[in-house]
């Protein structure tokens, strides 16, 4: 086991979790997820409701896109911001959250889409012509004479199955531990842009069941009828997407020298990937509570978190593969503390 997974799994099992924590930890990431989900499909479908004359394709791609942006940033620290049951089927499928959690997501993720769209369709109605969720479709996805291009069942299923694969396959790759951070609101956000503008002429872009179900909830008939397509092609998306992310990225790849002059986001990823191969549960307060707080940085501002190089008379370094750390670099007699002068 690393020092990393040691002290993890320390401060994981150092104390004893009450008996109603459990339920309070599973419920704030379920009602995060159902928030953000609510907000991605007001935006978004209702864009395409209220205001898609005037913004056409374009405007829709980026109502979706960009709130799905901001949602990462948002609620990303709360509950990774799926908001999306593909992206947690996928996620779940690379074994990055448990199957029981991601059933709970799932269920939060349907019931904020179907809470986000009575709300646009309340919205509508309250127009000066009224609004019919059954004869305008409320934004519902569809194939055949319900696409707006007209294009059938095959098109619309092969386009829904490559795109969420697409959005899936950059989730997974822009969250690993060896991303740049900071940057995966951004790539997922505009993967999803690209998603809508290819899509919405084929079934006006669905890429997420959940943003699928809430429409077609209320406008009923043939959007209840063709619903089947806009869950199974994401969900077959995903998992190909995840077989292909577990295939690229075979292993953990996690190492000492990862830590260097990285921030303390890439830090924490780094700990909380030890700790999944160790089968710890570690969370943002238990790598608050080790020892020394979170693992540091070889620019002087820590060591990382469990190290026992000094204690077990290995090498002090522990980045034996970089550059030295600090004052290494510099020439002996330069270093702090040190009289270059010879005592003048």
């Amino acid at each position: 086991m690393s020092a990393i997974a040691r002290t993890a799994a320390t401060a994981a099992t150092g104390r004893q979790a009450k008996p109603d924590e459990t339920g309070r930890t599973w419920l704030r990431p379920c009602v995060a997820e159902g928030i953000g989900t609510f907000f991605l499909v007001l935006a978004g479908v209702g864009t395409a409701v209220l205001a898609g004359g005037f913004m056409g394709a374009l405007g829709v791609a980026l109502a979706f896109g960009l709130t799905l942006l901001v949602l990462v940033y948002v609620i990303g620290p709360v509950s990774g911001c799926h908001v999306n049951p593909a992206v947690t089927v996928g996620l779940c499928a690379a074994r990055k959250i448990a199957p029981k959690a991601a059933v709970a997501y799932i269920v939060a993720q349907c019931l904020g889409a179907i809470l986000a769209a009575a709300t646009v369709w309340l919205i509508a109605d309250s127009g000066p012509f009224g609004y019919s969720a059954g004869a305008q479709g409320l934004g519902a996805n569809g194939y055949g004479a319900h696409s707006p291009g007209g294009f059938g069942l095959g098109g619309a299923f092969l386009a829904e199955l490559v795109l969420t694969g697409l959005l899936v396959f950059t989730v997974l790759g822009a969250t690993h531990i060896q991303a740049p951070p900071g940057f995966a609101g951004i790539a997922i956000g505009f993967v999803l842009v690209v998603g809508n503008l290819v899509a919405i002429p084929v079934d006006n872009a669905s890429i997420n069941p959940a943003r699928s179900l809430g429409p077609a909830v209320f406008a009923g008939g043939w959007a209840l009828s063709q619903l089947w397509l806009f869950i199974v092609a994401p969900l077959i998306g995903a998992l190909l997407a995840a077989a292909v992310h577990l295939a690229l990225r075979a292993g953990p790849q996690v190492r000492a020298s990862t830590f260097r002059a990285l921030p303390e986001e890439s830090a924490y990823r780094l700990a909380q990937e030890a700790a999944r191969l160790e089968g710890v549960r570690l969370s943002l307060e238990d790598l608050i509570r080790m020892p020394g707080g979170a693992p540091g940085r070889p620019d002087g501002r820590g060591e990382p978190a469990g190290s026992t190089a000094r204690s077990n008379g290995a090498s002090p370094d522990l980045y034996p593969d970089d550059q030295p750390r600090g004052d290494a670099r510099q020439p002996r007699d330069d270093r702090a503390g040190t009289d270059r002068s010879g005592g003048r």
